[in-house]
């Protein structure tokens, strides 16, 4: 089976957050609160047109990735997010980038 080439491919973006809280968040609440604020926002449509997913998340800093044509609304969402599993929270980003590795690299450095 060949690869589509690099121009049809879709293009994917990484986003480093932080979740500032008085206690450690686990993976799945945040999981489960990043979709509800994304559909409540954007509608069931767009949220699996997005193909948001949660790639890491430990130490309450993590790394979401989304289709480039919704790094806007994926961003959006994540901002208006105050409140996981009954805590009080902030998502703060990190920074964008076009690769994993690179988005790692911006999650040591911050």
């Amino acid at each position: 089976m060949m690869k589509l080439p690099s121009s049809m491919r879709v293009r994917k973006r990484y986003i480093a957050f932080r979740v500032i809280a008085e206690k450690n968040i686990e993976k799945e609440v945040l999981w489960e609160t990043m979709m509800k604020s994304f559909i409540s926002l954007f509608g069931e449509t767009e949220t699996m047109n997005s193909a948001m997913r949660l790639e890491e998340f430990e130490n309450n800093r993590g790394i979401v990735s989304c289709k480039l044509e919704s790094l806007e609304k994926v961003m959006i969402s994540l901002t208006l997010i105050d409140c996981v599993g009954g805590v009080d929270v902030a998502l703060v980003t990190l920074g964008v980038s076009g690769t994993i590795k690179k988005c790692k690299r911006k999650m040591e450095v911050v």
